[in-house]
């Protein structure tokens, strides 16, 4: 899993270039895919800064997940001159795995980029939590994806 990600980061450090540096957030209503741990479907629903998620996906050892949760940009960075947004936020999730119910609340940390000329929004979050049903632990969560807004 680990070298997925690590392929995914260099696919996206290389693509990153392929767009300039100045265009506006997309917002609206988005939808894409999330690579990770753990890997699915994601929504998103843009307002400028603030990002509402969700999330349908399958983990190979907890089984399927859905989880909301919110995102807010919270600075940019420049990096080689192209605009990388700093963000955080929190997400709530629950789950079904060998007919076991979970519930999980986790922190999001992450960064995106916003291509200019198309509504696309390339991401990268980590989110380590807490998980509170069956059983209080450690529920880490993170991925690398893209978003299509269609608004």
């Amino acid at each position: 899993m680990k070298k997925v990600l690590i392929i995914l980061a260099l696919v996206l450090i290389i693509a990153l270039p392929l767009s300039a540096a100045n265009y506006a957030k997309p917002n609206g209503v988005g939808a894409g895919l999330t690579l990770g741990y753990p890997t699915g479907l994601t929504g998103r629903y843009g307002m400028d800064d603030f990002r509402f998620l969700g999330n349908f996906t399958w983990d190979y050892s907890n089984g399927f997940y859905f989880d909301v949760g919110v995102l807010y940009d919270i600075t940019e960075v420049t990096i080689a001159n192209l605009p990388i947004y700093i963000n955080a936020g929190v997400q709530t999730g629950i789950g079904i795995a060998e007919t076991k119910f979970q519930f999980s609340v986790n922190a999001i940390i992450g960064a995106s980029y916003y291509f200019e000329d198309v509504p696309i929004e390339l991401f990268l979050n980590l989110a380590p939590g807490v998980a509170i049903m069956p059983s209080l632990g450690f529920s880490p969560k993170g991925g690398l994806g893209a978003i299509w807004y269609f608004d």
